[in-house]
């Protein structure tokens, strides 16, 4: 089921994407994948706070899972809250050291987006 509702997120049916992984949640409350997807989903239509209590529980569910740190550092971008946003990309980045995983590497690339930003800001 969880493959499907990855499918529709792909796909960009986000609709039944949402009633899948809002199902896997009901289902399994402890399941860390299920509050990652749904905060993910979340995520990408801008519910920030629902996106910010599914990855917090995914995060704390599983401690080494990457994406709930990825996604949570881009809620914190856009909500200018930079330190914070640091702060989970850091931790995702030393979840990865082999750099295998597309969600770490999304970090990196995330933090060195924000250190050209500052960078180019005269910000040292």
């Amino acid at each position: 089921m969880g493959q499907m509702g990855a499918m529709y997120y792909q796909q960009g049916v986000l609709d039944k994407a949402q009633a899948i992984f809002e199902g896997l949640v009901e289902i399994d409350p402890a399941s860390a994948d299920a509050h990652s997807a749904l905060g993910a989903l979340y995520t990408r239509v801008e519910r920030f706070d629902d996106a910010l209590r599914h990855l917090d529980r995914a995060a704390e569910l599983d401690p080494a899972q990457i994406a709930p740190y990825v996604n949570r550092a881009e809620i914190f971008i856009k909500q200018g809250r930079a330190d914070e946003a640091v702060v989970n990309l850091k931790q995702a980045i030393e979840l990865d050291p082999l750099e295998k995983d597309p969600a770490a590497n999304r970090a990196r690339a995330m933090a060195l987006g924000i250190a050209e930003a500052l960078k180019s800001s005269g910000v040292r």
